[in-house]
């Protein structure tokens, strides 16, 4: 891995469970749903603390973007940094209050990693996290449907961010145009998200536990 000097700042957005996952709402209830959202972050915390700990010491942190007071709870409760979302039109917008508070922070750079990946490994997100930004690149991993299901990128930002329909291709247009050289890195954990019904079958089917686990914490 390459030898990390600066320090970069992984941000994972997240709703309020109550709101979260509103298209799994053929298979699951609204407490079904808020339980699927929450099991989904805590193993995104478990990951990325697990991936931290492949990295040289203190090279990067970790901050929840959110406006809920359960996932602040449990961020908080995981020793990780918030930034509030409250007032913010939209994930993008949300995102760009994120990388500002980081730069004014002193971060260097910011990774953004939603908090409903299906299965991360550590050594992906290590990969991903020590992935050298020298001569102007940014990194995103996509998606299976085109989306981003991580980008790395140097502070200030110098795009604004496009989560939405086939927003990889958009991220590296935007980076393209704001002079720097995207990288495209196909990380297989990375791929999948649970968004669909169809999506959240593959997951019980590889963990058939995680909502009981999830109704015992």
């Amino acid at each position: 891995m390459t030898a990390l000097t600066q320090k970069r700042l992984v941000v994972i957005p997240m709703k309020d469970p109550s709101r979260a996952k509103t298209r799994l709402g053929a298979a699951l209830d609204a407490n079904g749903r808020a339980g699927i959202a929450l099991a989904l972050f805590r193993a995104t915390l478990n990951h990325l603390s697990e991936a931290l700990m492949l990295l040289p010491h203190g090279s990067a942190d970790i901050a929840v973007l959110t406006s809920s007071p359960e996932i602040s709870r449990i961020a908080r409760r995981a020793g990780v940094a918030l930034i509030d979302d409250e007032g913010h039109d939209g994930l993008s917008q949300s995102l760009e209050v994120a990388a500002a508070w980081g730069a004014r922070q002193g971060y260097d750079a910011i990774c953004i990693l939603p908090g409903d990946l299906a299965a991360p490994k550590a050594c992906d997100l290590a990969r991903l996290l020590s992935h050298d930004l020298a001569q102007g690149r940014a990194v995103f991993c996509p998606s299976a449907d085109l989306g981003t299901n991580a980008l790395l990128a140097p502070l200030p930002c110098p795009f604004r961010f496009q989560y939405g329909p086939n927003s990889v291709v958009h991220h590296r247009r935007a980076a393209e145009r704001a002079g720097l050289w995207p990288v495209i890195l196909p990380l297989e954990s990375l791929r999948i998200d649970v968004d669909t019904v169809e999506d959240l079958g593959h997951l019980l089917a590889r963990n058939p536990q995680l909502l009981a686990q999830e109704a015992t914490l």
